[in-house]
């Protein structure tokens, strides 16, 4: 991991293009949530892209955009940026408050906002030529300072959802943390002793892997890791970035970061675009907006300690049904032409004004 300061300082030169859409994600989850945005405007403008983590820089060089690290916050270097970049607007994702950056002369567009949370964000608010809040709160909140908003949505809600002709043959147990499995070990059980599906858990982080297979032995579950190769019901990912296809095999999923305090929830949205149900613990504090529409669909369901199980078993009962993901997908669908629609219009202001 690097922080690129050559970069971020602009002492390395970077070719970008001139009069282009600037879009601004600070890490992998941001660019995820606007992926189809991007995808959309540089099929009709030249856009660039900026990022903030340094654990990103790999996954961003990779695509087929111009992407550098986002400059310091400096108004020296932010009067030089744009000097040189000659961006016509600035699009920038949630809650990347650089104060400086959003000072300067560039006409900007904050996507998927919300509330703000002190008196430094509610000021910098204020510099934001177009807003387009993530709900109805946060809307209110907003509208407060600055008129120039649009209720779009929750873009963590915009996934694409591709029901694949595979098996339903598992159980997902996803992104938990230390103390998290402990919840779900009857769960577990019952499903190996009274079903014929399997379970796959993915801790949150792999180190953990080994940890995670001592507690589901000790617990008297018969459990391997992936990478031991042996055949068992219970599997135990030791390895990165396999979880998507698990998703995929999945009829019911449970979303870890959620069941102990600390984290505030996951991506409780990312098995649903694999038709499956979504269940998750009671600590939800980042995601209480997106489970909330989860749960009104009847695709999510909050769950503690006591209930998990017949949660499962109910899911099991009654499968996810194509009526269902059709409503998800129509609600969906609105959020996405609202915010193509003005983003292209903020975009389309601002270029001519260029021009």
């Amino acid at each position: 991991m690097t922080l690129e300061l050559s970069k971020r300082l602009l002492i390395e030169d970077v070719n970008l293009p001139k009069n282009a859409v600037w879009f601004h994600a600070a890490s992998v989850g941001e660019f995820n949530s606007v992926k189809f945005i991007i995808e959309y405007i540089s099929s009709k403008f030249p856009v660039f892209i900026t990022y903030f983590s340094p654990r990103a820089k790999r996954f961003f060089l990779n695509l087929d955009y111009p992407t550098l690290p986002l400059p310091l916050d400096l108004p020296i270097i932010w009067n030089k940026f744009i000097a040189n970049a000659k961006p016509c607007c600035l699009i920038t994702v949630e809650k990347e408050f650089w104060p400086f950056l959003i000072k300067s002369d560039i006409p900007k567009m904050l996507l998927n906002a919300r509330a703000p949370k002190n008196m430094l964000e509610r000021f910098l608010i204020r510099f934001f030529d177009k807003i387009l809040p993530k709900d109805e709160n946060s809307f209110e909140l907003l509208n407060a300072i600055n008129k120039n908003i649009v209720l779009c949505g929750n873009l963590k809600l915009c996934i694409d959802v591709n029901c694949e002709p595979i098996k339903k043959d598992s159980i997902v147990i996803g992104s938990t943390h230390e103390k998290e499995e402990e919840v779900l070990l009857d769960a577990v059980k019952w499903i190996i002793k009274s079903t014929d599906y399997n379970v796959i858990l993915a801790p949150r982080h792999i180190d953990r892997a080994s940890e995670v297979l001592k507690l589901l032995r000790q617990n008297s579950i018969d459990a391997y890791l992936k990478t031991q190769k042996k055949y068992s019901r219970v599997v135990v990912l030791d390895t990165l970035g396999e979880l998507k296809e698990y998703y995929k095999r999945a009829i019911v999923s449970i979303v870890g970061g959620s069941f102990v305090k600390g984290y505030g929830g996951h991506n409780i949205v990312e098995p649903v675009g694999f038709c499956s149900y979504s269940i998750y613990g009671e600590h939800i504090n980042k995601i209480k907006d997106v489970a909330a529409i989860l749960e009104k669909m009847g695709i999510g369901f909050r769950v503690d300690k006591k209930n998990v199980l017949d949660t499962v078993k109910l899911c099991l009962q009654n499968p996810l049904s194509i009526d269902k993901l059709t409503k998800f997908i129509d609600y969906t669908d609105s959020i996405k032409a609202c915010y193509l629609k003005n983003v292209e219009a903020f975009v389309l202001q601002h270029q001519n004004l260029k021009n």
